[in-house]
């Protein structure tokens, strides 16, 4: 498990710059935070994008090859990633599936990446391939034995939805070796509920604020 208190950015520090641009990137790591999370989806023309939301203009991301989407809106390409591998650690939340081949073959070799789903199916796939990089589970509500759950999946770690943590959800993830860390928690006292339960890190929307308050609290005894 982790020594300290781990941070890092929701899509970079998107208070600051636009979410999911290197530049929100690095402001993150330039406050000191531990690394970062951002989307992963795949336009039709197979160019592997950083984008969170499911449409742009009412119209399917996925349905836009680069060159329409460059004509709607700006965008950041997985392989403009590159320069960070090894640099921080990445989390990477694969928006939907049924690309994990060219997934692999764009991060395979990067060293410092979990890779997370909301589609579990995704996380399967790819221990089903033996992917070489850590694997998430992004969990909104609870899941019942979510111990057992992730572990059958191959994942490492868990990344719920702040709210529904408690003691006994983190006690049984961390009993297999299971890293939890919890997603968009902004305010110190949710940073310090998360950590005296024994979380090992946060993904948050302020991290230059959570590397400040990490910086000025003790850490308690798990």
């Amino acid at each position: 498990m982790a020594e300290r208190f781990l941070i890092y950015g929701h899509r970079g520090s998107p208070r600051r710059f636009p979410e999911n641009t290197l530049a929100s990137f690095e402001e993150t790591l330039r406050a000191g935070a531990d690394g970062f999370e951002t989307d992963l989806r795949l336009l039709s023309d197979r160019t592997a994008i950083l984008y969170h939301d499911d449409e742009l203009d009412e119209v399917e991301i996925e349905t836009l090859s680069a060159a329409e989407f460059e004509g709607r809106g700006a965008f950041q390409r997985l392989e403009d990633l590159a320069p960070f591998a090894g640099r921080t650690t990445m989390i990477l939340e694969v928006k939907r599936g049924k690309w994990e081949e060219a997934l692999l073959e764009h991060i395979g070799r990067w060293p410092g990446v979990v890779v997370a789903s909301f589609d579990h199916s995704v996380i399967a796939e790819l221990a089903r391939r033996k992917a070489p990089m850590p694997l998430g589970l992004t969990i909104f509500g609870r899941i019942v034995n979510v111990g057992a759950y992730a572990a059958s999946l191959g994942a490492t770690w868990v990344f719920p939805a702040y709210r529904y943590v408690d003691r006994e959800t983190v006690a049984d993830l961390r009993a297999r070796g299971i890293r939890v860390v919890p997603w968009t928690p902004n305010r110190p006292a949710e940073w310090q509920r998360l950590r005296e339960i024994g979380c090992d890190g946060v993904i948050t929307d302020l991290p230059e604020e959570a590397v400040r308050w990490r910086a000025g609290s003790t850490n308690p005894t798990p």
